[in-house]
């Protein structure tokens, strides 16, 4: 069974440096922050998080003071079987319904035999109902 849900994701922007990840991590643990959804990469110098968290609010306030520059957004988070042609079927799925897709990131959990994977596109609230 697929499920599909909209999510708040926050975006922080901010100075690379080493270590930075662990601090950002830290810093949201510290605060009582859970992160469900993470991608964070450089790039020119500059660190880009984005984060799916039980409490966007406290996270985004909690990483002011790194000097991250925060907005958020609306994406998709779904739920998929994890197995071989899953994610095929649910970009199928959203393509054949002609909505782009911007960015895709998740994971899978095979012990759970469930993967999540975040979706930003063209029309997020269409893309939930296709599901």
């Amino acid at each position: 069974m697929i499920t599909a849900r909209l999510e708040r994701q926050l975006v922080a922007t901010m100075p690379a440096r080493m270590g930075l990840l662990a601090e950002v991590a830290g810093i949201l643990k510290d605060a009582g922050v859970n992160i469900t959804a993470i991608s964070a990469y450089e790039r020119d110098g500059v660190a880009k998080f984005l984060l799916v968290t039980g409490d966007v609010a406290r996270a985004a306030a909690t990483l002011g003071p790194l000097g991250a520059d925060v907005s958020e957004r609306t994406v998709v988070a779904i739920t998929l079987p994890d197995e071989p042609g899953a994610l095929q079927d649910v970009a199928s799925r959203i393509s054949e319904a002609g909505i782009n897709i911007f960015y895709v990131y998740g994971t899978g959990d095979e012990s759970a035999e469930r993967a999540t994977i975040i979706f930003k596109t063209a029309d997020d609230e269409r893309v939930v109902g296709l599901f």
